[in-house]
């Protein structure tokens, strides 16, 4: 199993992304396809800060919500530069 948590403490809109990702399946495939779009419905309920949007949206051709948040999770564990 992919561990999909995230420091709560300092991102706790991306587990809450990723959560809500797993349970939808039609915001999953939206997450995929098309992640600005998605972020964009995502952003009426929470709000990812800037930073948090560039990192979503920095992930390409994930296979699956699974492959993604574990891509995700790897870039946010990634020291800032």
């Amino acid at each position: 199993m992919i561990d999909t948590r995230f420091s709560v403490m300092r991102h706790p809109e991306l587990e809450r992304l990723i959560c809500a990702a797993i349970s939808n399946q039609l915001f999953a495939s939206q997450l995929l396809s098309a992640p600005q779009d998605a972020l964009a419905i995502w952003d009426t309920r929470y709000s990812l800060s800037p930073a948090e949007q560039a990192l979503v949206t920095s992930i390409h051709n994930a296979t699956d919500i699974y492959d993604f948040a574990a891509r995700l999770h790897a870039k946010v564990q990634q020291p800032q530069q």
